[in-house]
């Protein structure tokens, strides 16, 4: 399964994950893949490196969500106030290009890797469209 897009909920533990192609090889087209739980935390988890990656950027900051859109190759970052003192609401950061985001592609590409091997057999369990239309 290629994956076109992931969004990584650290605060809540929650991954959606949009695949490109299903796990079968074709063209995706339905909702994305939900990880919650045991399989959240899995690719929490492997995400550790290219949270740790951000974090050497601006040491300290706490990672609240991120999105990748790999056709696009665009990051969003949701970010912890650093001073809740003076302002409590989070900063958004977005990285379109540049030596930030070659920087991060290589790690990008490895947890696009195992959020696919993660999230192929919750889209493998799900029905399949014509068996969903002959239960109605």
């Amino acid at each position: 399964m290629q994956i076109r897009s992931f969004k990584l909920r650290a605060r809540d533990h929650h991954v959606r994950v949009v695949p490109a192609t299903d796990h079968e090889g074709c063209p995706f087209s339905g909702p994305g893949v939900d990880l919650r739980g045991e399989r959240a935390e899995q690719a929490l988890e492997a995400a550790g490196p290219l949270f740790a990656a951000l974090a050497a950027f601006e040491p300290g900051v706490v990672i609240r969500s991120l999105s990748f859109d790999l056709e696009r190759g665009r990051l969003l970052a949701t970010l912890e106030p650093t001073t809740p003192e003076r302002d409590a609401r989070p900063r958004v950061v977005r990285i379109d290009g540049g030596p930030a985001l070659q920087t991060l592609l290589p790690l990008i590409a490895s947890l696009a890797t195992s959020l696919s091997a993660i999230a192929t057999p919750v889209l493998a369990a799900r029905p399949k469209d014509h068996e969903q239309r002959e239960d109605r």
